[in-house]
């Protein structure tokens, strides 16, 4: 049903406010982010009908947004996630594809396309939301997911300044046509198999940004005096491990220890640590047996046996069980390790969003092992905190870099 009139209106938030259902919107352009798009229409959908709400579409009167109680998609999309079914995709008929393709540079093309259309399309997509709704309980691990994902979704919504002639350097025209102005977003993938994000959007992988060919200058401060500041973790995975397992490790560069120990010297060059990263990795993912006698590693190399003849489930630290393809003992290994990851890093991510909330200091980008900072003033003891949040008592020792642009950043001393 359409709504076209307010006493409809008013009724459904009525319901909405008594009776559990799912909100789903259809933004206005299709290739702009949520953060620079509008929204076109809202599916408000209980299990015997959905209801379909214009905010902007021109074939009906517009409302705003109707508020109350309420699943969103997204959360669906966790229920299905967690309880590993497949997530809930759309289905659009042919004349939709066709007016996309067709119409593929204009803007708020989804405007072209009639509301009972959207209206059908919505309520093809909520019978399949409520399959999973009516049949897969709420569980920590729903909840877990939910507030990670909450994170991460705050993390875009700063969005990251550019200088756009050097992004046109480097990206193809796609990714101009993704954003409207100097800022650019992303948009995490929470739904991985490890629950690792990636980050894509627009025709960038945020994830993996190109460290030498100058593509990184492209995005800069939004404040004209302003900083971007990175502060990366020292072998982190290591730690993590290290701390997984209950052992301490010094809190100087572990490589270095490392490489002190692979070739009994005190002097490690640059080489050396190169060649002690490449030894460390190849004990950690099984292709070394040689452990040096180091406690972490004779540990390492025993977890792996324990996975040598798994089947391939594997349940992760973040409370889920997956089903590994061809599964090995190195791989499961890095599975668990790349969920331990996100378990422990998201967490100290919304503590330092709380931390930067109301002030012009801005969390911009999590990579796994960094985070990057956009800061109007250089604020030597927010860095602090911020350090004093990741590194957990000094087990999870960072570095601190700082420069004008994402690619000339250099190491700092606090």
């Amino acid at each position: 049903m359409i709504i076209t009139g307010y006493e409809q209106y008013n009724s459904l938030v009525e319901r909405m406010n008594r009776e559990q259902c799912i909100l789903t919107p259809i933004f206005r352009d299709i290739h702009y982010h949520r953060m620079e798009n509008d929204v076109l229409c809202v599916g408000v959908s209980f299990p015997d009908e959905t209801y379909i709400v214009s905010v902007s579409h021109p074939d009906a009167p517009t409302f705003g947004a109707p508020g109350g109680s309420y699943l969103t998609s997204e959360d669906v999309q966790i229920l299905a996630y967690v309880n590993g079914l497949p997530l809930i995709e759309w289905e659009y008929m042919p004349y939709i594809t066709d007016t996309h393709n067709q119409f593929w540079n204009a803007r708020d093309v989804n405007r072209l396309i009639p509301l009972t259309t959207w209206s059908s399309i919505l309520k093809t997509h909520a019978a399949k939301q409520w399959k999973v709704v009516n049949t897969i309980p709420q569980n920590q691990t729903y909840q877990n997911i939910r507030e990670m994902i909450y994170t991460l979704r705050q993390i875009e919504d700063s969005g990251m300044c550019v200088n756009r002639e050097l992004l046109s350097e480097h990206f193809e025209k796609k990714t101009l046509r993704s954003f409207k102005n100097n800022f650019v977003y992303s948009e995490y993938n929470p739904y991985t198999l490890t629950g690792r994000p990636s980050n894509r959007f627009g025709g960038i992988n945020f994830s993996a940004l190109n460290k030498s060919d100058g593509t990184r200058d492209a995005f800069i401060s939004r404040y004209e005096t302003g900083s971007l500041v990175q502060i990366d973790f020292e072998a982190y995975h290591l730690r993590l491990i290290a701390d997984d397992f209950n052992i301490q490790l010094p809190d100087t560069s572990l490589h270095t220890e490392l490489a002190k120990v692979y070739f009994n010297t005190e002097a490690i060059t640059e080489e050396l640590y190169a060649e002690s990263k490449r030894k460390t990795f190849e004990i950690m993912y099984g292709m070394s047996d040689e452990t040096h006698g180091i406690d972490l590693f004779n540990r390492v190399v025993e977890i792996r046996k324990t996975y040598a003849h798994s089947a391939g489930k594997l349940v992760l630290p973040s409370g889920m069980t997956v089903d590994v393809f061809e599964p090995n003992a190195s791989k499961l290994f890095n599975y668990y390790v790349q969920s331990l990851e996100v378990v422990k890093t998201v967490p100290k991510l919304q503590d330092v969003m709380n931390l930067l909330k109301n002030t012009n200091n801005h969390l911009v980008l999590y990579t796994y092992d960094s985070i990057l900072l956009d800061m109007e003033t250089f604020d030597t003891n927010i860095i602090k905190q911020i350090v004093s949040i990741l590194e957990e008592n000094k087990k999870f020792p960072v570095r601190v870099y700082r420069g004008t642009t994402y690619g000339n950043i250099s190491e700092t001393r606090l």
